[in-house]
């Protein structure tokens, strides 16, 4: 079972508006921090299960939908900024 915490959902979010801004714009932007929820019966650094983070904090695949971009299981480029990304998370691969 995968598991995180609703503030490191809420810090990947972050760094991918950062990076795909350019291509969604503001409008996207403001679709994104829309469709997050922020539940007040959780606390935020405790983990739990990937399933329900996905369920309030959109990520990845909500942002690709906004640019039409569908990376392929060789793009080198995206997974470059999604290890960049983790880095700054310090989190190891």
């Amino acid at each position: 079972m995968f598991t995180m915490t609703f503030n490191e959902a809420l810090r990947i979010q972050y760094a991918q508006m950062v990076f795909y801004r350019q291509s969604i714009g503001r409008k996207g932007i403001k679709a994104i921090k829309a469709k997050t929820i922020y539940p007040i019966d959780i606390e935020p650094d405790v983990p739990m299960k990937v399933s329900e983070i996905n369920k309030l904090v959109p990520r990845g695949c909500e942002f690709e939908y906004l640019t039409s971009y569908r990376p392929s299981e060789y793009d080198a480029t995206s997974y470059d900024w999604h290890n960049a990304i983790r880095r700054g998370l310090n989190i190891q691969p």
